[in-house]
């Protein structure tokens, strides 16, 4: 039967553990051992507490609505029908005890309130222990016979309304029958005590229905589920408030103490259980929130490290072409905005074919990875930016230098690198390895195409490298105007 009655809501869905059912089956074992126990001695007269039952009434009260609350919203959120007839059965019960408590006579008043009179009391206890587990019957029906959530937001907010019109409407009815109208019905309070609400019959048939909700919901579920499992608890708790009120006769007596204790357990048994449930799932969100910002740094990270090894060359490690043209677009973009020169140098290594095909490729990527970590450490103090432009060209952006200026730093350069000493027998223009440079300066402000401002120093490397190579030749801007056009330069 359980296969039937599937449902979409989280409360309903979350199955119960061992240790769960375990502690239920510990404490239902409790009810019903000391209910037993104290069965014999429940006419026992004890002292009188006024304010033991307007306590444990509050206490009632505010579990019922609580929880009537909570699965309230578990039915707006799931559109699972079902789970608003329990709600509206924790509302009804939550209804029914505060008018109970309000007409019990001799809490707020002598004969109680509401125009309530001696039998008014009675009866709402009989319409609260009768009226949760007649709920529970109808949860069941109506969880077998509209088993899928609605899923129209106009729907459940329409039924929304009616099972809480209904509700109330049934609870006012009830009111009235146990205050106008309870003269119809038999009398259950004497002098004597209650023990005509045994007599009569209406309090055993009230455990009957307790009795009866208590197997279905146990011969259907079975406690797999935490919410049934509870439940189950719940009416088991009732049904023993049931016996020992109506064997304990009287007011203040041990077995009526015990059924209020009862009554508590079943306000509260599920009321704790749904927020145990909660606070798990807030506990297991919390975990997974902090995996997933950490999730999120370490995508952050990896985000970090792609963009930085896709700029990156995989050879030299410095900046690739493609970051290179990414940074001369961003000088260019706005000339206007441009308050500085900006520099443009392109180095090449001399015969690196020939140094190749002399000392391997090996020997190529080592000299290529040490001029490029040359070249990176010799532009730091300018604020240069370096990468390898392809194969044994590198290229450099300065700012801030005039043609003089960003001529000094590509001589300091071809000086370091022609100083290291690295053997090339093969080389036309030195001994060692050297390269040629060649740049250009542009002026504030000035507009100009990227390609063109790349032809402009290729153009000027051409010219180093037909001039021997192992030199610098550097044009453009500089400070002074009546120099403006300074004749390339060449290296000593």
């Amino acid at each position: 039967m359980h296969s039937n009655f599937k449902v979409g809501s989280q409360i309903l869905d979350i199955p119960s553990n061992r240790g769960q059912r375990r502690f239920a089956l510990l404490l239902a074992l409790l009810i019903i051992v000391i209910s037993l126990a104290a069965l014999p001695f429940g006419m026992k007269n004890l002292p009188a507490f006024g304010p033991f039952l307007p306590i444990f009434i509050s206490w009632f009260i505010f579990g019922d609505l609580l929880t009537a609350f909570i699965l309230f919203n578990q039915y707006r959120a799931s559109g699972v029908p079902s789970l608003l007839v329990m709600s509206c059965t924790y509302l009804f019960t939550g209804l029914i005890t505060a008018l109970h408590i309000l007409t019990f006579p001799g809490i707020f008043s002598a004969e109680g309130m509401l125009g309530a009179d001696s039998q008014t009391a009675a009866w709402l206890w009989i319409y609260w222990h009768g009226g949760f587990p007649a709920g529970i019957l109808l949860y069941l029906f109506v969880g077998k016979r509209h088993p899928k959530p609605l899923t129209s937001k106009s729907e459940i907010s329409m039924y929304a309304g009616i099972g809480l019109i209904l509700t109330i409407a049934v609870v006012y009815l009830l009111f009235k029958l146990s205050t106008g109208w309870n003269h119809l019905f038999p009398s259950l309070i004497e002098p004597r005590g209650y023990w005509r609400v045994l007599e009569t019959g209406v309090g055993p048939a009230v455990g009957v229905v307790n009795l009866m909700a208590l197997v279905m919901v146990m011969v259907r579920f079975r406690a797999r589920g935490v919410l049934h499992l509870w439940i189950s608890v719940a009416l088991l708790a009732l049904l023993f408030d049931i016996l020992l009120t109506l064997f304990a006769g009287t007011r203040y007596s041990l077995g009526w103490y015990l059924a209020r204790i009862n009554s508590v357990i079943a306000a509260t048994v599920v009321l704790c259980s749904v927020v145990n449930e909660v606070n798990r799932l807030f506990i297991r969100l919390s975990d997974q929130h902090k995996q997933l910002l950490e999730s999120g740094k370490q995508l952050e990270r990896a985000n970090e490290e792609l963009v930085r090894l896709s700029s990156l060359d995989g050879l030299t490690e410095i900046s690739n072409r493609r970051r290179l043209d990414e940074i001369i677009s961003w000088e260019l973009v706005a000339p206007e905005e441009r308050h500085t020169p900006l520099s443009l140098l392109i180095l090449d290594v001399d015969c690196f074919k020939a140094y190749n095909d002399h000392y391997g490729h090996l020997g190529g990527d080592h000299v290529l990875k040490t001029i490029a970590q040359t070249i990176s450490r010799e532009v730091k103090p300018f604020f240069g930016f370096a990468a390898r432009y392809g194969g044994e060209e590198f290229a450099i952006l300065l700012s801030g230098l005039d043609a003089r200026g960003t001529y000094e730093v590509a001589e300091g350069i071809r000086l370091t690198i022609a100083g290291l000493g690295i053997e090339h027998v093969g080389s036309t223009a030195s001994r060692e390895v050297t390269v040629s440079v060649g740049g250009y300066c542009l002026p504030p402000f000035q507009r100009i195409d990227e390609d063109e401002f790349i032809s402009l120093a290729d153009h000027c490397l051409y010219e180093a490298k037909n001039g021997g190579r192992n030199r610098c030749v550097v044009t453009g801007w500089v400070k002074e105007p009546e120099t403006a056009g300074v004749k390339p330069r060449l290296a000593d």
